[in-house]
């Protein structure tokens, strides 16, 4: 009898599975309703022989999660069975909530480690600071814990109790805390402030909070006078489709197009159109993306661009353009299922094809879309017959689209920005020293023992520091790798020390200041100071790299 419960769930649950995957496949393949039963059924029997007579003992529910996690894994990286750990992420990745103490940690020296606290909660509050090792939770030792771990025990519901102890570097007793949990909204707009001049905001996430985040960032970039505005997505993995579509009408006229949806039933083909005039118009637009912009950020890159509304910088964005609806199956599980693909306004598909890669994540409910101004008309019939003479760095194989005004833009999977730049390369020095967290670990260590201000440079003392603990942890490297590393070791210390003693915004200051894509906009912003000198200095920069490839 015990048996027959599993047997049941396992039917239980792969027939949820098949009820949202299967329908479409029984068209195409023809095969029966019957025949997909039969297979269940047989299922259930291997089961029950696995459950009777393998050698060892098993978890039958654990085989069963595995059986539905791979079937998903078949069909694309973006489908998947979603429960406990895994449904909780989803919900406060795209809800931006959730019940905790508000900080960032890391693993690091075998402990979970705090990157930071968030300003405002209670974290920040009770004075955590960065480094500080989180050694035990409700008197369970951590060392060795993972971050999710972690995480799982630190966060909660709202107006409860967690304990936990920290070892904090110059200390030589542990600080034991009691804190209240609460409502933490995780920001979707890390930093905004303006540069020479330039407003300056990066948007790490698209949640349900990313327009009011944004558009309170633009009005105090517009209190302090701005003459343009860089909007950083870079890095940015998406969200909520409803958020890029929120986000993407600040900067476009009412009606217009900014993205719609194709599936294979019509109930998943959608338009989204702006709403509203665009409330951010008096002065040029430069978004800057990057290989790991993906899905809500193409979202919002591609309709800038399609319109005219901005200049798009960087290298080309991933290409993730699928739709994932979310189906729950319980409170604590859900199947998320890629249900269509997405299409910039002039009808450029931006999904490529990432059979073995990650990526954030759009997803979706259900609405409908209402007629307006697209360019997919004329656009898009016209340039389909062409090809891409010169896309990024000389790729001539991608289909060429126009925009609204006529400039060339590409498809072929992901937005390829209108002046693409070099992506910064770093050496295999560089790489360890930051893979290893040393920055980091030096940050703490030298701020217990010295004063630094907001102005804090790298000295050669400090560089002689920085060596005797690369020395204690027995890190080997060659001189001469150090030596042709130096500036960027140096920026990197001057960035976790100022994040350390300063917090994030001023760490944001640094990094900017030795960001050299950054830069290169500030650059274009004063020698092309209007969006259609920016155009066409990006075509003179394009041109002369096409001459170059020749």
């Amino acid at each position: 009898m015990k048996f027959l419960s599993n047997r049941r769930t396992a039917i239980g649950l792969l027939l949820i599975i098949f009820s949202c995957v299967a329908l479409g496949s029984w068209a195409k393949s023809k095969q029966s309703k019957e025949s997909v039963l039969h297979d269940l059924e047989v299922f259930a029997h291997v089961i029950n022989k696995v459950k009777s007579f393998y050698v060892d003992e098993v978890d039958t529910h654990r085989l069963i999660t595995t059986a539905i996690e791979d079937m998903l894994k078949e069909l694309d990286p973006h489908s998947q069975f979603l429960s406990g750990l895994d449904f909780e992420d989803l919900m406060l990745s795209t809800q931006g909530q959730f019940g905790g103490l508000g900080i960032y940690i890391s693993f690091r020296d075998n402990y979970p480690t705090v990157i930071s606290p968030i300003e405002g909660t209670p974290a920040w509050r009770a004075g955590i600071q960065t480094g500080d090792q989180i050694v035990e939770i409700e008197g369970q030792q951590t060392e060795g814990w993972q971050v999710q771990k972690a995480v799982r025990y630190l966060r909660g519901e709202p107006n409860t109790n967690v304990q936990f102890k920290i070892s904090r570097p110059g200390l030589s007793e542990r600080i034991e805390y009691i804190l209240v949990r609460e409502e933490i909204k995780v920001k979707s707009v890390t930093y905004s402030g303006v540069f020479d001049g330039y407003g300056y905001v990066k948007l790490a996430s698209f949640s349900r909070n990313t327009r009011d985040e944004l558009r309170s960032a633009l009005r105090d970039i517009e209190v302090e006078g701005n003459k343009g505005l860089v909007l950083d997505l870079r890095s940015n993995p998406g969200g909520l489709l409803q958020a890029a579509t929120d986000v993407s009408e600040l900067f476009l006229d009412k009606d217009k197009l900014i993205v719609f949806t194709k599936g294979r039933y019509s109930q998943n083909n959608h338009k989204y159109y702006a709403r509203k005039g665009r409330k951010f118009k008096d002065y040029p637009i430069v978004v800057m993306i990057n290989g790991a912009s993906a899905s809500a950020s193409e979202i919002v890159a591609g309709a800038i661009q399609d319109w005219d509304a901005g200049l798009v910088v960087g290298q080309t964005s991933f290409g993730k353009g699928t739709v994932q609806t979310v189906f729950s199956l319980s409170d604590s599980q859900a199947v998320k299922l890629t249900t269509a693909k997405y299409y910039t306004p002039t009808g450029r598909s931006i999904h490529k094809d990432h059979r073995s890669e990650p990526a954030g994540n759009v997803t979706v409910g259900t609405g409908d879309g209402n007629d307006g101004d697209d360019l997919t008309t004329s656009s898009r019939t016209r340039s389909m017959v062409q090809t891409a003479d010169n896309a990024e760095l000389g790729d001539v194989s991608r289909p060429l689209f126009r925009t609204a005004a006529g400039r060339d833009v590409f498809g072929g999977g992901g937005i390829t920005p209108d002046l693409a730049f070099e992506p910064q390369k770093y050496g295999e020095l560089e790489r360890r020293l930051e893979r290893d967290a040393l920055f980091f670990s030096f940050a703490i260590d030298y701020s217990t023992s010295h004063k630094v201000g907001r102005d804090f440079r790298v000295t050669p003392q400090v560089l002689v520091s920085f060596k005797q603990l690369l020395a204690d942890r027995e890190f080997e490297y060659e001189e001469e790798k150090f030596k042709e590393s130096e500036d960027y070791i140096k920026r990197a210390i001057t960035r976790e020390i100022v994040s350390k003693n300063f917090g994030r915004k001023d760490m944001y200051r640094v990094m900017l200041k030795h960001d050299v894509e950054f830069q290169h906009v500030l650059r274009i912003f004063k020698e092309a100071p209007t969006l259609k000198a920016m155009y066409d200095y990006a075509e003179q920069q394009n041109a002369t790299k096409k001459a170059s490839l020749k």
